[in-house]
Order: C-alpha cells, then sequence, then structure tokens
C-alpha cells in the first residue's frame, strides 16, 4: 500500500472515534446533566402553567363584562319591543344581576364568576329607547376592571376602561 491510502483509511476511522457497536447511545450522558436537563424543563413548565392560568382570570373577565353590556343592550331592545318598562338590576352583594319587567324577574339571574365583582344602580330603560342612565362597573380581584355607561337620551349601553 501506498503511504496516501493508509492516510485516507486513518482519517476515515476518525469520525468514529468513541463508537463501540456494543455500547448503548444513551450511555455518554451523565447525571449531573440530566439534572440540568430535568431542571430547565421544570422552570419551562412552571412559567407556562403561570402564563396560563394569567390568561384563563383575563378571559373571565372579559366574558363576564361582555355578558353584562349584551344583558344592557338586550334590555333596551326588550323595553322597545315589548312597550313596557325593562329594569337591570344588580344584586346587593355585586355578585350577580338581572332584568326585570313589571316587577317580575324577565330569564334568570345571572351569577357572576368567584373572583368578579358588579357594582351599579338600577337602569330603567323605557319603551322610547331612551333609559334612566347611569354606570356599571366590573372588576375583579386584581382591581383589573372596566365601566358601562347607559346614555339617559339614547338608552344605548358603551363600555369604557378594558
Amino acid at each position: 500500500m501506498r503511504p496516501e491510502e493508509r492516510e485516507k483509511i486513518k482519517t476515515s476511522q476518525a469520525g468514529n472515534k468513541g463508537f463501540t457497536p456494543n455500547k448503548h447511545p444513551c450511555a455518554g450522558f451523565t447525571l449531573l446533566e440530566l439534572i440540568v436537563v430535568l431542571f430547565i424543563v421544570g422552570i419551562s413548565l412552571s412559567i407556562v402553567v403561570v402564563a396560563a392560568g394569567r390568561i384563563f382570570e383575563k378571559t373571565v373577565f372579559k366574558e363576564t363584562s361582555k355578558k353584562v353590556f349584551i344583558t344592557l343592550k338586550y334590555a333596551r331592545e326588550t323595553a322597545i319591543l315589548g312597550k313596557t318598562p325593562v329594569t337591570f338590576k344588580v344584586g346587593e352583594k355585586g355578585s350577580s344581576f338581572w332584568l326585570e319587567k313589571d316587577g317580575v324577574v324577565e330569564g334568570r339571574v345571572q351569577n357572576l364568576p368567584e373572583r368578579v365583582s358588579i357594582s351599579g344602580e338600577s337602569i330603567i330603560f323605557f319603551p322610547k329607547g331612551n333609559s334612566s342612565g347611569g354606570l356599571i362597573k366590573i372588576k375583579d380581584e386584581k382591581e383589573r376592571g372596566c365601566s358601562i355607561e347607559v346614555d339617559p337620551v339614547l338608552g344605548k349601553p358603551t363600555v369604557k376602561g378594558f
């Protein structure tokens, strides 16, 4: 054999350095490396769980605010179509709201999630589309809040401060 061929053989075997066919491929990891990887995975997982919890709380708050807004719009439309006054009422503890027509609860009482509260005075919607006007405030335990203002002339609700 010529010396040039021997060099090629040596360099091609250099790529297999440290490999033994009978040895398991994962046998090269140390306990320290495994602990570091598990630590990084644990921290990543905890960050994801905390972020998901915050997103869930924010979503619950927004959905509750939308529900109150839609109920106020519905009350106005019901008063116009039914040609009778409809009243939007808030529970004393701030954990529920409902509509009343002729002193009788219209539909059902809407209970809010535990961490969300509502405050404000009763708002009467009249058959001509106007209302008594008022301000409904919704907030959660982290003091995130919004308010829904009902125009007394037009009777239309508008959301402020999301």
